[in-house]
């Protein structure tokens, strides 16, 4: 049984993980904290660690260059979101167990078959004491849910996303983006989160879309497809063969080749409706503007009571005065 104290941790650290979700390119984003029970019952944070920018080094061994290893004692706990890898070479199992800590709480499992159990196997033949927590569990996987996808379904996880007006459309005679500021920004932040970012012919053509995460201060290399029913060849896109005449029903091949752990579709609508009614997604995203578009072509029109009405609706937040809608299967 694990106190409220210790899940509190655990929450901190799932929490904690979400900062550097999107930039620790094939690892998964993982937290640590080492904290010392010697002089208070609630525990006092002697040092924090985050998986690197990239992935290495990890959070457990970014925690413990913060401290001297005089300071970790009898009544030091470590509190981990993910299970430490373990290795025949160095790894976070063997330096957690050379630190001199006797006691890890852990957030999740590692769901990699070829690593899953393996760290808490070596912590514990080390004489340190381990306890896995099934209450915190899910909060770790929805942060990286990417990593869960792909390492557990072999394939990457899809994420649909469209903008559109009050009224429905895609696209605007006048406006470039139909949406606010800060919708843009949620826009900008969800290419940060994801490894690539994917559109139809038309949109290339049309828009000549730059597909980068243009956040102030980072960077990071987001790999472009091109879907299109025949292969093309175009400076900085991958090119990925789709036949918008054939429907298929959740047939991830086309993305099971593809070295990455997530994929963002952003259109244009023609693409999204392709994918949403083939079920080849894992989540939907809908960004809605306030402003109410006329005079446009019904193809770029989407009804918002259609995928209310077929899919689950997981959470409506508003931004400026926009709408944002996550759906799910």
């Amino acid at each position: 049984m694990v106190s409220q104290n210790h899940l509190n941790y655990l929450q901190s650290v799932n929490n904690l993980s979400i900062r550097n979700t999107g930039l620790t390119g094939k690892n998964p984003s993982v937290a640590c904290l080492i904290v010392d029970y010697s002089k208070s019952l609630k525990g006092i944070i002697l040092s924090y660690g985050l998986t690197s920018k990239n992935g290495r080094p990890h959070a457990e061994i970014n925690a413990l260059k913060k401290i001297s290893f005089n300071k970790i004692n009898n009544k030091t706990v470590m509190y981990i979101s993910l299970e430490p890898c373990f290795k025949k070479s160095s790894c976070c199992a063997k330096a957690i167990a050379k630190a001199g800590i006797k006691k890890v709480y852990i957030s999740s499992l590692d769901p990699n078959p070829k690593i899953k159990g393996k760290g808490i196997d070596f912590l514990k033949k080390q004489k340190i004491k381990v306890f896995h927590s099934l209450k915190s569990t899910d909060r770790f996987k929805i942060i990286n849910k990417f990593f869960y996808t792909h390492k557990t379904l072999n394939r990457p996880f899809i994420t649909l996303k469209i903008a559109i007006s009050k009224n429905g459309f895609s696209k605007s005679p006048t406006r470039k983006n139909i949406t606010s500021h800060q919708t843009q920004y949620f826009m900008h932040s969800l290419r940060l989160s994801h490894d690539a970012i994917g559109v139809g012919m038309n949109t290339v053509l049309d828009d000549k879309p730059k597909l980068t995460c243009r956040l102030q201060g980072v960077s990071k290399n987001i790999v472009k497809l091109l879907f299109s029913n025949k292969e093309i060849s175009l400076n900085n896109y991958k090119s990925i063969i789709v036949d918008y005449k054939k429907s298929v029903t959740e047939n991830f091949a086309l993305f099971k080749k593809l070295k990455i752990q997530s994929v963002l579709i952003e259109g244009g609508l023609s693409t999204f409706k392709y994918f949403l009614n083939c079920n080849l997604y894992d989540e939907v995203i809908v960004c809605q503007s306030n402003m109410t578009i006329k005079n446009v072509s019904k193809k770029y029109f989407l009804s918002m009571k259609s995928l209310t009405n077929n899919l689950k609706l997981k959470s409506s937040q508003k931004y400026g005065e926009d709408m944002i809608y996550k759906f799910t299967k």
